[in-house]
Parts: C-alpha cells; structure tokens; sequence
C-alpha cells in the first residue's frame, strides 16, 4: 500500500510537470530504548507539499488538489496524448501548448495563487490544533500548515501555535524540529519572535540556504538529461519492495536510447513553447508561491527575480506587484541577514543540523551531480559544507571530512554541530529519526558531534536496521 501510494503521487508529478518533488510519506517507528526525557513539548515542522491542500479548506472532505486526484491526473493525460501526436507532424507549439496548459489548470487551478501571492477560493490545508487537555509536558506534536504561503505569515502561525501549546501544557519552552521548507518558517519565527520560548530547534534536510533546482525552474533554465533521470530514479525508488525491479527497467529504457530519445522530446517542446510555458503554467502554479521564492538559492536568486518580475510580467502584461512585495519583504529583512539570524538562534538556544545526501539533485537541470537528498543541495542544508559532485571525492583529510572523502564539513556555518546522513532522501522519516533529534533536542546544553558516541558526525541510513550506524 506504501508503494502504491509513492507511485500514484510520482507519477501525478511527472506526468503533470509539476515540481518534480517526490511527496512520499514513509511512516517512523519507534528506537529500541529512548535515550531522554521529554520535560517539554516536541514540536515538528513540517516542509514544503507535506500535508494535503484541499480545494476548499472548510470542508474536510472536498478533494485534495495536492496530492491531485490520479483519477484527473490519468484523464487529462489521455486527453493530451492526440495534441502530442499532433505535434509530431504538424510542430504547432502554440496550439499543443494551449492544451498542455488547460489540463494542468484542471489538475491544478486551485493550486494557483497568480499575482498576489495570496490562497485563491478558500483553497488549503485543514490543520486543527489539538484539544487542550491532551497536550502534556512531554507531547509530540506537528505543526501543518499552508505550504504555499509567504514564510513571515507563517512564522506568525506558527508562534500562535506555539502560544496555545506553552498555555495547554504549562511549560516555558519547546523543542522544535524543522524539515526542509520549515526550516525557513522557523528560522523565520525564531528571528520575528525571538528565541525565549525554544530551548533547542534542529534543522532537518532545511531548506534555509535555498535548492538549485527550484531557482533554475524560476530562471527558466530546465534542461532534462537521460543520465540523470537514471540517478534520480534510483533516488525514487529507493527503499521500495520493487527498487531492484524498477532500476532494472530504468537501465533498459537507458541502455536502449528511449530514456535518451523521451528526454530530447521533453526539452524540445520545452524549447518549442519557450516563455509561454512560464507565463501561462509555470508562473501562476509554481513561481506563484510565496514560499519557492524563499528557497530559490542565492546564487540563482539575481537571475530568477530579473527573469519572472522584470521580463516575464512585463511580456505578457501580467500584474505580479503584490506578489514581487511579498518577495521583496522576505528578501530585504530575512535572506540578506541569514547567517546573522542563525548565528543568534545558536547564541541563545541549542542549535543542530542534519544534511541528507548520498543522491543527486532533480534531473531538470544541466548541474544534476550536485550532490544531495534529492531535492536539496548537501551544501545549503548543512549550511556551508563542500561537498564534493555525486559519486566523487574531494581528495581531502581531516577531523571533518566524511570517511568516504565526498564531504568537508570544517566549511559549515556550525561544523561542531552538523551531522550528515548518507543514503538518505528527502522526504521520508526513517527508523527512529524523531528518538535521535530528541535525545539531542532533550539533551542539558549543547551537544555537539562528539557528545554521543554511538552518533559520530558522519552517519549511514540503512532501511534494516534501527538506528543509525557510523559511515565507513
């Protein structure tokens, strides 16, 4: 059921050139033995498309938009494919491409958020805090939230949640946990409301320093490679029943040329359809969102903004003011003071990071041997660490470089307190991952990667066991 579940959501996102995340939920189970006391609430921070959005937000039971209805998805699959044997012969982009865009505005209007950066008809996530009687000192609790929105909103939901669970509880600081794009709300949070109420907050695969991938689809630079679909498929598949299976399949198609071929045909019509892509699919679903502006990385930053405020909306007169405030606002106040942010989170509360890796990044761009988690850069969600491209080594030594020579963690903004996770993708919760963020969120004082032992810097995943072993 798990699989078939990862397959369903894989497939809507390929098929619908969505954003290529790959929503896959995998469930935790509990350690052997806990190794801390839970003496304040948990608080988890959950990342980008990791609860569902409700086409209307009132009413549990309306269909989700996000993960889409695979019944629309198939559908309007079905309904394109005679516009994409017609392109064949006839190489009319323009009529294809308003085919293209009117079944992705079936699947996905209630996801656009247009010019305003605002929820359109009342769309979002259904998220209820819990009653307060079952909210206790040691209680486990996940923040969900609107993952669309701009970062500053949430943060200030996120400090109401906060509020209610101090008040429920009657304690006077929480542990939070952040995973990828709630790593910018809560860094966010902790920089608008201030540290007095988190004693510890640990940055899970964070998104804080941005992601290649989602700054080069705003800069309209997306080229697919054969290469590293393959890479990144392995990624997909992994820790699935049928990964043998399914690789095995993915290195025919390779081998044969049809990875190749369907590649060539995906970056043609993409060429075929240039800007109109953008403005008319791209733009209002996906650059829409507050929240991917907040993780384009600074390096493609420049570029992207110029490409979409300055020459996108202006062509195709498109008012996107409010939207390019809202992106102005998270730039001026928080991005451009990053580091300062983060060095006084760790001055006045115990700070930690984990960075995934042991995969390439998204194969929708020329780079995709940027070594990661799939979805975020290992350099940005370790805050700093060189990383060396997937499968390479960095020909180094040294108390902070990984046993495999791929990173060098002595670069991280907080070297002494970033561990890395190899064989790890982005979005699963792994065999008691919430016991080891919380024996250190729980831990008296600072820990640091020579606190613990049996939790040296430089760790391994493996989807047998249960913990996490030292890399070798």
């Amino acid at each position: 059921m798990r699989f078939k579940t990862k397959i369903r959501k894989i497939t809507a996102v390929l098929l619908c050139a969505a954003l290529l995340f790959t929503a896959i939920s995998v469930p935790s189970y509990a350690a052997q033995e806990k190794k801390y006391t839970a003496d304040c609430p948990y608080i988890k921070v959950l990342g980008l498309m990791s609860t569902d959005i409700h086409v209307d937000k009132d009413d549990p039971a309306s269909d989700t938009v996000w993960p889409p209805q695979a019944g629309l998805v198939i559908k309007d699959v079905l309904k394109l494919l005679p516009s994409l044997f017609s392109l064949a012969v006839t190489k009319n982009y323009s009529r294809f491409g308003e085919k293209l865009y009117a079944g992705v505005y079936d699947i996905f209007a209630p996801l656009y958020m247009y010019g305003t950066g605002e929820v359109q008809d009342n769309s979002g996530t259904v998220f209820k805090y819990p009653e307060p009687g079952k909210i206790k000192k040691d209680s486990y609790l996940i923040f969900e939230y609107d993952w669309r929105l701009d970062p500053v909103e949430l943060a200030s939901q996120l400090n109401d949640f906060i509020n209610y669970v101090l008040e429920c509880s009657g304690s006077k600081e929480v542990v939070l946990e952040c995973h990828s794009y709630g790593g910018v709300v809560t860094y966010t949070y902790l920089n608008n409301y201030g540290t007095q109420k988190v004693r510890s907050v640990a940055f899970n695969a964070a998104a804080v320093y941005g992601t290649t991938f989602v700054g080069e689809i705003c800069k309209g630079n997306i080229v697919l490679n054969d290469e590293g679909a393959v890479e990144y498929l392995k990624s997909v598949w992994a820790y699935s029943d049928a990964e043998k299976l399914l690789n095995g399949l993915t290195g025919v198609l390779y081998k044969t040329g049809v990875l190749r071929w369907l590649c060539n045909s995906v970056n043609n019509i993409a060429k075929g359809l240039g800007s109109d892509a953008m403005a008319n699919c791209l733009l209002p679903m996906f650059g829409s969102w507050p929240s991917i502006w907040s993780m384009v990385s600074d390096e493609c930053y420049e570029d992207a903004y110029n490409h979409i405020f300055n020459e996108i909306c202006p062509a195709y007169k498109l008012d996107y003011s409010a939207l390019q405030k809202k992106v102005d606002n998270y730039t001026n106040t928080i991005r451009v003071n990053r580091q300062s942010i983060l060095e006084n989170i760790n001055e006045n509360c115990n700070l930690y990071v984990l960075a995934r890796y042991g995969f390439c990044t998204v194969f929708i761009v020329e780079d995709w041997k940027i070594q990661g988690d799939m979805a975020v850069d290992l350099r940005y969600s370790s805050f700093g660490a060189d990383a060396a491209p997937y499968g390479g080594t960095l020909g180094r030594s040294g108390k902070h470089i990984s046993p495999r020579g791929d990173i060098d963690a002595s670069t991280c903004l907080f070297p002494e307190q970033t561990w890395f996770l190899n064989n790890a993708t982005h979005i699963p919760t792994f065999r008691c991952m919430h016991d080891w963020f919380a024996r250190l969120l729980y831990f008296d004082g600072q820990a640091t990667v020579g606190t613990f032992g049996d939790s040296p810097q430089f760790l391994i995943y493996d989807e047998n066991a249960v913990v996490f072993a030292a890399d070798k």
